[in-house]
């Protein structure tokens, strides 16, 4: 599989059919494991498995992967752009991978083109005009130092975001860029690469979860596994290489191995200042500010944000509203809100949900201002039974404040874009 897809196999891969079917894929030993280093780990924030490999790729690139969200897979021929019928496939937070043995450039773990098919559903849907712009061609201008033109896609690199693809080696797992970069509502700046798509903000730049909305849409396993026996829980002490013996002090001549003496102010060790730990960034987007932006480009979208309980919506990508929502407790993996890219297919003024979860039955009549945007049963409706918006409490709809519900109801009608984020 080569680095850089040409457009014509990019777009056969997206319009090929993705039937998938889940088995184990074994990958070899790295050649340059340490014997003492496990060769399988459990991530317990997401509860998957990464193993040999995949491991080693994303022990090397966590925060720009993200963690697992699905088991290793075989793909049927079509998903990826090889000959070959299947490839072992794991889908992570913002990426996947994929083991291609015979892989040009020598390296067998790739990435799939996710930034790819996410930028053709969004330009088939009801692309932004900020969008639009953003996909036409272009190139650096005669006097643009620091600006690199790729060719083969018609688009530039430049700045910050060209400091962040050339840090984290963008050429293998980013790919080339795809559209310009443009601006969201929210104020940050977004980019499509071939395998992923980047956030700018004014303090940090980040992947998307281009990984965790795809595997969602392509009904993708990404339910939390119990952690196997003999795998242990990732920690980065797994991996520190244990330190060099130290060799006993040998008695000081003329004194016996027990003697003491006190230091004199020359055999005082030097006092060495340790540099404060970098603080860590909290990125958010709290009800009130204008949120995560539009992610699907459509001119309706209502996006809901799991991590802050939270829900924006937007026309023609400008902030209409925002409010405190309840999603999914996650408890058992019905109730979990499915993270992805959805529209809204069936809405009723008022509905009696009924069904068993874990054994249980449940029945809860009059729920008003019924919209779903899955097959699954998840929809936005309003909740009468608490007022403890701000934390998860459904079974894995998302729950609206009255008021809320019944004026979204109104706002929004059927084919509305409804995007769920981590």
């Amino acid at each position: 599989m080569s680095i850089a897809w040409s457009v014509r196999a990019r777009r056969a891969l997206l319009a090929s059919a993705l039937a998938l079917t889940i088995a184990a894929g074994a990958l070899p030993d790295p050649a340059a494991a340490e014997g003492s280093n496990p060769p399988t780990v459990f991530v317990a924030e997401t509860g998957h498995t990464t193993d040999r490999l995949f491991l080693d790729a994303w022990r090397a690139q966590q925060t720009l992967f993200g963690d697992p969200i699905t088991e290793e897979f075989h793909a049927a021929s079509g998903f990826v752009a090889s000959g070959d019928d299947s490839r072992v496939v794991q889908y992570y937070e913002n990426v996947a991978l994929v083991y291609v043995p015979d892989a040009a450039n020598g390296n067998p773990v790739q990435t799939l083109a996710l930034g790819t098919e996410a930028l053709r559903a969004q330009l088939d849907g009801r692309p932004s005009t900020a969008l639009q712009r953003a996909d036409r061609r272009t190139a650096c201008g005669p006097d643009a130092d620091e600006c690199l033109t790729f060719a083969e896609t018609g688009h530039t690199l430049r700045g910050a975001l060209r400091d962040y693809w050339e840090a984290n080696d963008g050429m293998h797992w980013l790919g080339q860029p795809i559209t310009e970069p443009f601006r969201a509502a929210d104020g940050s700046a977004i980019q499509y690469f071939e395998h992923a798509a980047l956030r700018q903000t004014a303090h940090a730049i980040a992947p998307l979860p281009l990984g965790r909305m795809l595997a969602q849409q392509h009904d993708l396993d990404i339910a939390p596994i119990e952690r196997p026996q003999d795998v242990p829980v990732y920690e980065a002490t797994l991996f520190t290489k244990p330190a060099d013996p130290v060799e006993p002090e040998r008695p000081t001549t003329g004194k016996s191995k027990d003697a003491t003496s006190t230091p004199t102010p020359t055999e005082e060790a030097p006092i060495v200042e340790t540099a404060p730990a970098p603080q860590v960034l909290q990125v958010g987007w709290p009800v009130g500010t204008a949120g995560p932006g539009p992610q699907q480009g459509a001119w309706k979208e209502i996006v809901v944000s799991i991590s802050q309980q939270s829900a924006w919506v937007y026309e023609n990508g400008d902030l209409v509203a925002s409010t405190f929502v309840s999603t999914g407790t996650g408890n058992v993996p019905e109730t979990i809100t499915p993270p992805g890219m959805y529209s809204i297919l069936t809405k009723y003024d008022v509905q009696t949900m009924e069904g068993v979860i874990a054994g249980e039955e449940y029945k809860v009549p009059d729920v008003p201002d019924v919209m779903y945007f899955d097959n699954l049963g998840n929809a936005l409706h309003g909740a009468y039974w608490h007022n403890n918006f701000g934390t998860p409490m459904s079974h894995g709809c998302i729950n609206l404040p009255l008021d809320f519900a019944a004026w979204l109801y109104g706002w929004a009608p059927i084919g509305t874009a409804v995007t769920v984020v981590s």
